[in-house]
């Protein structure tokens, strides 16, 4: 049944009108969607994080079972693996309601940070989601207007805890989701190479697979002149940094501002 909704495209290319046009609707949207949650207290805007985390959940489930049954005709592919940077806050958003308040905010500025710069890097180099079937480039276009709605609101509201120390913790939790990355990918690779496996494809879970080429600018050409372990090391690095450099702009605007709680 699903393949009727196959509706193929030629791969629309990066910078063309495809891509420049959703990417400012969708941007526009985050924006639009980042103005009325300002109106919300925090105890409201953590409900609706956790809302919008079931919402990404129930669209990567029907993003695992087009992709199963109609792009790879019934056999799973671990490239599609749902935990890349993009993806943890899906299970973030979700958890919110339960953790407690230090905690909560940990995540918040994990979010503010991280999945800003995550949202904001997939606008500008889409290649992952500009695909031959438009139901999965809308659906990557979608998932990270949510995700750039999600760090605005978080940012322009006060809600991270954006000191030194609050961005630390949130930095702590980043190279623990990127551990558990890392393992992923080696697990999965070694999975793979076993005989008889019948899965496609390899994890690039973070893309800091130690066996496979980064397709990420500039990375991969250090990593061609200095190998993949340093090229790894560069990326994490430079994602921390411009994580870092967004909590310092939310720290400095709320900090010289007034937050909105």
């Amino acid at each position: 049944m699903m393949s009727h909704f196959a509706w193929t495209i030629d791969v629309p290319p990066m910078y063309g009108e495809l891509h420049i046009f959703l990417a400012i609707l969708y941007i526009c949207a985050a924006v639009i969607l980042t103005r009325f949650a300002l109106r919300l207290g925090y105890d409201e805007r953590i409900r609706l994080f956790s809302f919008a985390g079931w919402i990404l959940l129930a669209s990567e489930v029907f993003k695992q079972l087009f992709v199963y049954q109609v792009v790879n005709g019934g056999v799973y592919n671990f490239w599609y693996l749902p935990f890349q940077l993009c993806s943890v806050p899906m299970y973030l958003c979700i958890l919110l309601p339960h953790l407690s308040r230090k905690n909560q905010k940990t995540v918040l500025t994990f979010m503010l940070g991280y999945t800003f710069v995550s949202a904001v890097a997939t606008f500008i180099f889409p290649e992952d989601i500009l695909r031959p079937y438009i139901i999965l480039t809308i659906h990557g276009f979608d998932w990270h207007a949510v995700l750039l709605f999600i760090s605005l609101t978080i940012g322009l509201s006060g809600m991270a805890d954006t000191s030194f120390k609050g961005f630390l913790r949130a930095t702590y939790l980043f190279l623990a989701l990127a551990a558990v990355a890392v393992l992923i990918n080696i697990i999965t690779e070694l999975y793979s190479s076993t005989a008889g496996c019948k899965i496609r494809g390899y994890a690039n879970m973070f893309y800091l697979s130690p066996f496979h080429s980064s397709n990420q600018p500039i990375v991969s050409s250090v990593e061609a002149s200095l190998g993949r372990i340093p090229a790894m090391i560069l990326y994490t690095i430079s994602i921390i940094s411009a994580s870092g450099l967004v909590n310092y702009f939310f720290h400095r605007k709320n900090h010289n501002g007034v937050a909105v709680m």
